[in-house]
């Protein structure tokens, strides 16, 4: 098998875990099935988020330049003085070789200490230019890493669910590192290169319009290997760029599931396929490696003819055209100069297509998605909600066909009123409860908060009014009382004890080591399952929504943690619209109105007493339950 051959072998091996059952069921390297899933896999993967095209990404490159103008043009004149006293340099050596001819000593050592002056004087500009276009790179490289981050975090859950945590962090880890190392290297680099050439070419010129013998027969090979090499590198660079996105979301997955890996014995399993995902970021890598190697053996091919015709080409300007040795001198140190400047130029060309492919997968969340936006102006008015021919489905089996999730619904929900949502699970319960939170948009049909159109409202507004609390609660790195504040920045002391307090979580927080300014989250004190789910029906109290959906909240916890969690969450809901997603019947008691829920569909509906009474499906889960 060719090297090629088996580069492609391997990087076929793109596989989720879902695509064989036991390691040694991986598909054939190199055969039909192996490629053919391994495309659709990392085509499935490449159009989870969305990335940019080059020119969207030019766009917000310039726009960012315009917002860093002062910069920006600082910038572009330290590089041009550093490339014109660079250019410089050779016509004043051939002036030093000419006076040497001439035995002119005085003018000699004049000239020298020009020379030694404007070579000292070059350095420093282009330092200083290299310190400016990275200086500029790295603040424009960090408001977009902020951007980025914002951007993902309001995206929709179930966008980031199905797009996989993967893709977002290699676009904030990954990405972000492969476009640092381009600003702080290669952009300055790919400057100081540029405007050194263009006019090297017009020194070259000036001196003799001959020169252009050597541009017209030298330039093209370059121009020719870079055509050559840069769409293949190119390629490569942004396949690379997705199975690293892919490559992370395996190993997350992998770690996030470690209990459920060694419960079922899964580690070979688990182990095989993020080896097949980590070896087709490495290889694609290899494939690039392959490509640099042989243009830089045809690169040697034109270095060769450049300096064997600025030989030939000054013999003839000295011998028969009358020119200086001199003037040769400095022909030939601006073609010899001109080698590595053009050789760099191909590479950090290609440095910058590495770069440029993992800034379109920034630069598409950031201009994909816009946090300022909101669908209109409509404000909710009250508590109430709404929903007109509510429809759900997903697009996520084999096929891709639908799966519906959710059927058609009408409902309201008066202010005030307390909803339970009960039935098995995949009843659609859930679904329900996030349509009804606003944190997703049904498929079909209308959701109102209050009269306000979620597809017409402010999103500010809408946030505001309503909030979800889920089963997984998350707790922040940093204080208690930090963690608290991100539903009401500025809340006092007093205020984040009351919210504690009413969720009965006072004693245990008095009990921590610095009480609200103990270290909480990551690598701080590890708040239980029963503690967390406090601090966030806390925060909702602390942000004060007119509606609450607590989607299984208390299901987590033993028969005593759950009565504590009840009770907070009663706290939690007084006075609000409430949609429980009751994962204990004995919430659904409790609630004015409950939907029974199966396959998608509201099966009964009504309170408590008169579900049992009815003896149907509410009433048989009742008894179980009861019994």
């Amino acid at each position: 098998m060719s090297t090629h051959a088996a580069h492609d072998a391997l990087g076929a091996l793109a596989l989720r875990r879902e695509d064989w059952t036991r390691p040694e069921e991986v598909p054939a390297a190199g055969s039909p099935a192996a490629e053919e899933t391994a495309r659709r896999r990392l085509a499935e993967h490449a159009s989870l988020l969305p990335i940019a095209d080059g020119r969207a990404t030019a766009r917000y490159m310039l726009g960012r330049l315009r917002a860093h103008a002062l910069e920006t043009v600082l910038m572009v004149l330290t590089s041009t003085l550093a490339a014109v006293l660079a250019a410089v340099l050779p016509r004043l050596i051939g002036d030093a070789v000419t006076l040497v001819g001439e035995r002119d000593g005085d003018a000699l050592w004049g000239l020298g200490a020009l020379i030694i002056g404007i070579g000292a004087l070059q350095a420093v500009a282009s330092a200083l230019a290299w310190a400016q276009v990275s200086a500029l790179g790295q603040r424009i490289l960090a408001e977009m890493r902020e951007d980025v981050i914002d951007r993902a975090l309001d995206l929709p859950a179930q966008t980031m669910e199905q797009a996989g945590i993967g893709d977002a962090l290699s676009r904030v880890a990954d990405d972000v590192d492969v476009t640092a190392r381009a600003v702080n290297n290669v952009v300055p680099t790919l400057v100081q290169v540029s405007f050194f050439v263009v006019l090297t070419f017009v020194g070259m010129v000036s001196l003799s319009p001959w020169m252009l013998l050597l541009v017209a027969a030298v330039v093209p090979l370059y121009v020719l290997a870079g055509r050559w090499y840069l769409p293949r590198s190119g390629a490569l660079y942004r396949r690379e760029r997705i199975a690293m996105g892919a490559r992370a979301q395996g190993l997350l997955s992998a770690i996030h599931g470690s209990p459920t890996v060694h419960a079922y014995g899964l580690e070979a399993r688990e182990t095989a396929h993020v080896a097949v995902l980590s070896r087709t970021a490495a290889v694609l890598g290899m494939r690039v490696i392959v490509l640099v190697t042989r243009v830089v053996k045809g690169i040697n091919v034109p270095e060769n003819i450049a300096i064997a015709l600025s030989l030939v080409l000054g013999y003839v300007l000295v011998h028969k055209a009358g020119a200086s040795v001199g003037t040769v001198t400095a022909a030939c140190i601006y073609v010899t100069s001109l080698l590595w400047p053009m050789m760099m130029t191909i590479f950090t060309l290609d440095d910058v297509q590495s770069a440029a492919a993992s800034l379109t997968r920034m630069v598409g969340v950031i201009t994909s998605i816009d946090p300022a936006a909101s669908p209109g102006e409509e404000v909710p008015r009250d508590a109430s909600i709404e929903l007109h021919g509510v429809s759900h489905a997903y697009g996520d089996d084999a096929e891709g066909a639908e799966r519906t999730v959710l059927r058609p619904l009408d409902l309201r929900i008066t202010p005030g009123e307390t909803i339970a949502l009960v039935g098995a699970s995949g009843a659609g319960k859930s679904t329900l409860a996030a349509i009804i939170a606003g944190t997703l948009l049904p498929r079909h049909g209308r959701v109102l908060h209050g009269g306000a159109d979620l597809a017409h409202a402010d999103l500010e507004a809408v946030r505001a009014h309503a909030s979800i609390v889920s089963q997984d609660v998350h707790v922040f790195r940093g204080t208690l009382a930090s963690d608290l504040r991100l539903a009401r920045d500025g809340a006092s002391e007093d205020e984040l004890r009351a919210a504690l307090g009413r969720v009965g979580a006072l004693g245990w927080v008095d009990a921590l080591p610095l009480g609200l300014a103990t270290e909480v989250g990551e690598k701080g004190h590890q708040l239980s399952a029963e503690q967390a789910q406090q601090v966030a029906l806390a925060r909702v109290l602390l942000q004060d929504p007119r509606v609450l959906v607590m989607d299984e909240a208390t299901a987590d916890e033993g028969s005593s943690g759950a009565r504590v969690l009840e009770r907070a969450a009663l706290a939690a809901a007084e006075g609000r619209t409430t949609v429980i997603v009751a994962h204990r019947l004995s919430q659904a008691q409790e609630a004015d109105r409950i939907l029974v829920m199966a396959d998608g569909r509201v099966v009964e509906e009504g309170p408590h007493a008169q579900l049992v009474a009815r003896g149907g499906t509410y009433a048989r889960l009742w008894s179980a339950w009861s019994a």
